[in-house]
């Protein structure tokens, strides 16, 4: 979206998991659910290491339905934001 104002289009559901005893590390299994638009009722699921010392990451994405039924690649996420005390933080992914 271009705001938190912006019209919501789907959710990121899944879980986080720290992954490494050395570094901070994430195991990433989350899914985007597309709610409404024309990918409505689409899903593209990822599953991988987010390692979180490095700026860019890539985590494959492993499935998806619908209007992404034959995706394969995987999907470059980088924080903008991360509040350790608090445990936010946001992630985009393109």
């Amino acid at each position: 979206t271009t705001s938190p104002q912006s019209k919501l289009v789907g959710r990121a559901q899944g879980l986080y998991e720290l992954a490494c005893q050395h570094q901070l590390a994430i195991t990433v299994s989350m899914s985007f659910v597309f709610v409404d638009g024309p990918n409505n009722g689409s899903c593209i699921s990822l599953f991988g290491n987010n390692w979180q010392i490095v700026h860019v990451r890539k985590m494959p994405i492993i499935g998806a339905t619908h209007v992404f039924l034959l995706t394969c690649g995987y999907a470059i996420a980088q924080t903008h934001r991360a509040d350790f005390k608090s445990g936010d933080v946001i992630v985009g992914c393109n």
